[in-house]
């Protein structure tokens, strides 16, 4: 192989590396809408989705504390899986650290949820309902 055809190969490997990126940076998009997920799905001002326009100051303030500990609940499982020795009550427990987080977190939103849609016309509870947050997920179900 030549240093001119072994050029053009890198060429094509970067360049296909690139549009795989672009292609599934744009499909990502699509499917999340330009809210996305996670903390871009909580933006400020123009573009909130009905799910994020619902949460009060106090709402979010909230949530992103017990998003906070969600997050450090799952860091203690890391820790947990990669220390030595290994030791599997302790794994045990910070999955269990971690489901009571995920359920709090959960049941404070469903309850937000229940609040909020009462004062909701039938026109914003529809809009509500075809949200990004409320869609079906991605993928064959179980």
């Amino acid at each position: 192989m030549t240093v001119r055809s072994r050029r053009w190969l890198w060429l094509g490997v970067i360049s296909a590396v690139l549009n795989v990126f672009l292609i599934g940076f744009l499909a990502g998009r699509h499917a999340l809408g330009p809210g996305g997920c996670g903390g871009r799905g909580f933006q400020r001002g123009e573009g909130r989705g009905p799910m994020q326009q619902m949460l009060t100051k106090v709402d979010r303030t909230r949530l992103k504390q017990q998003l906070g500990q969600v997050r450090a609940a799952r860091e203690q499982v890391r820790e947990t899986l990669v220390a030595e020795p290994f030791d599997p009550a302790q794994l045990e427990a910070a999955l269990a650290r971690l489901r009571d987080q995920s359920a709090a977190i959960q049941l404070d939103m469903h309850k937000g949820l229940v609040e909020s849609a009462r004062n909701l016309t039938p026109e914003q509870r529809k809009r509500l309902a075809e949200s990004p947050a409320l869609r079906r997920p991605l993928g064959m179900p179980p």
